[in-house]
């Protein structure tokens, strides 16, 4: 018989093991789900800038038209001079309000700095910019300007302003025409019933003085951001995301930023990473309590484990339950995708069937054009997710596969039998996960659909390859028609498909072309 102390021994050898392997593999998954949890933000802010970018753009642009017709108003008038205090200003200040949601405040000041005009109540004192920033770069000469975080003078609200130089018939200096936005949309967009709560937006100068940030209040006005990373290490980028302490709270942060290419302002997004790492934190300390029962369950019966070892046989096979249930959940986790992925297909070819219902009440052939290239999209992208049902592929798609699926689809679509059109594929069988597979769907989508629009006219038959092949770390993908041919990329640069194909291909971190040899030949080529 063995001897006790040697079951004993054994015990407290086989306890630290397991102690020693369910601290490492939690401590790995921790660690995979920190940095997903960190990635997830990331992205999150990645895709705020993108909208926060839009915003400034098409508020600067809108507000640069606006005080465009203010000058113009001003120069048919004879000069900032003739302006004051007249009806017809405060009329035409006030019709540009209307013409402009955005747009909270117009104002005129003439060459000293003295209001002339405003689209809302004047005050009854007379007001002076003179030494507003924005004033003294005009009358330095600058055309325009996009002024930092003001609170108004005139409307006793915190605004953000982008104004004009106004000139007069002798290019002299003759006054500055201006409007104030509230940044109403970046509060809206951080309410705290959104999924982007406890982000902060913020918009600001090319020397990083604060225009609008989301809760600015009037004591932060001359707060900036001039030295921190995004204006230092990160000047020279037009895009990118780091972490920081906040220098107007104090508080770590994700940050992502865009800088305009027209306007001299870089927005930003952020969150905090104890928000981003919330949820990770709760798990963190459930596993310490957990980590600690187990360790703890197993210590007492390490100390008594000779006495009881029915106990112990209790306990395995509980734990053997336990890896059943387990491996039943797992099944039926496997189960739920498929039967998701079955649901989004379905949803696609019902969205699909809309379009092409809605297409027939149009008799115009370009709108029933717009509606199939729709449907061609949906259809691309409905494939993937019928062979991700159809095979546990562990949410990866064969591209061999799904590209003969594509092509058949789209041969049926554009009558390519009818019109003798043969449609040839030399793939190789590589592995594409969803999140990449998508865009490259469509990319591949548009290219064949236009050799099927544009490569054969009426009554031409021809020929389109399509191949796709890994090298060196990366695959190509090439569609080649031997049709009519293009002339180059450039003529073809204003179609929403061009734009959709050079969008998904950044998106793929890869780059395509468009050539002419005998035909068209789009070659698009991605990491692997």
């Amino acid at each position: 018989m063995v001897p006790v102390r040697d079951i004993r021994s054994v015990l407290y050898a086989t306890a630290f093991l397991f102690a020693v392997a369910v601290l490492v593999l939690r401590g790995a998954f921790l660690w995979i789900e920190y940095r997903a949890a960190l990635t997830r933000a990331e992205a999150a802010t990645q895709d705020l800038t993108l909208l926060m970018e839009e915003y400034a753009k098409r508020t600067l642009e809108t507000s640069d038209l606006l005080l465009g017709d203010i000058i113009a108003y001003a120069r048919s008038k004879g000069g900032i001079g003739t302006l004051s205090e007249t009806e017809e200003t405060k009329e035409f200040l006030s019709g540009l309000m209307r013409r402009s949601p955005a747009s909270d405040l117009f104002l005129i000041v003439d060459r000293d700095g003295h209001l002339v005009a405003t689209s809302i109540q004047q005050a009854s004192m007379p007001v002076s910019f003179a030494d507003r920033t924005w004033f003294k770069a005009h009358r330095a000469g600058a055309e325009s300007f996009v002024g930092g975080a003001i609170f108004g003078r005139i409307s006793n609200e915190l605004l953000y302003t982008y104004s004009r130089r106004i000139s007069d018939l002798n290019g002299e200096f003759d006054g500055v025409a201006q409007v104030g936005l509230r940044p109403n949309f970046l509060q809206n967009l951080s309410r705290a019933d959104a999924d982007t709560e406890n982000v902060t937006l913020g918009i600001w100068g090319r020397d990083g003085r604060v225009i609008a940030r989301t809760g600015l209040t009037q004591e932060q006005l001359d707060s900036g951001v001039g030295r921190t990373v995004l204006f230092t290490e990160k000047e020279a980028q037009r895009t990118g995301t780091y972490r920081e302490n906040d220098p107007i709270d104090g508080i770590e942060r994700i940050i992502s930023f865009r800088r305009l290419d027209r306007w001299p302002v870089t927005v930003t997004a952020s969150i905090p990473v104890a928000t981003a790492l919330s949820a990770w934190t709760k798990g963190l300390y459930w596993s310490a309590v957990i980590a600690t029962i187990i360790l703890a369950a197993f210590g007492w019966l390490t100390w008594f484990g000779v006495r009881l070892s029915k106990e112990t046989e209790r306990a395995q096979r509980l734990l053997q339950s336990v890896n059943e249930e387990l491996a039943e959940a797992l099944s039926d986790k496997v189960t739920l995708l498929q039967e998701i992925h079955h649901r989004v297909k379905n949803n696609l070819q019902v969205t699909s069937s809309l379009l092409q219902m809605q297409a027939r009440r149009f008799p115009d052939e370009n709108v029933k054009a717009a509606f199939q290239e729709t449907q061609d999209r949906l259809r691309s992208i409905g494939l993937i997710h019928d062979l991700l049902y159809r095979k546990e592929t562990g949410g990866t798609i064969n591209l061999r596969d799904y590209l003969n699926r594509l092509i058949d689809e789209i041969s049926a679509t554009y009558g390519a039998q009818a019109r003798g059109i043969t449609v040839d594929l030399d793939a190789e069988p590589i592995a594409i996960d969803l999140e990449r597979a998508v865009p490259l769907a469509l990319a591949v989508t548009e290219a064949i659909t236009n050799a099927f629009k544009h490569a054969f006219e009426p009554g031409q038959g021809g020929r389109i390859q399509v191949g796709a092949q890994r090298y060196d770390n990366k695959v190509e993908i090439v569609v080649r028609d031997n049709g009519k041919g293009v002339s180059g990329v450039t003529e073809n640069d204003s179609s929403l498909g061009m734009k959709l194909i050079r969008a998904f291909a950044s998106q793929l971190g890869g780059r395509f072309t468009l050539e002419s040899e005998r035909g068209t030949i789009f070659r698009l080529v991605i990491p692997a």
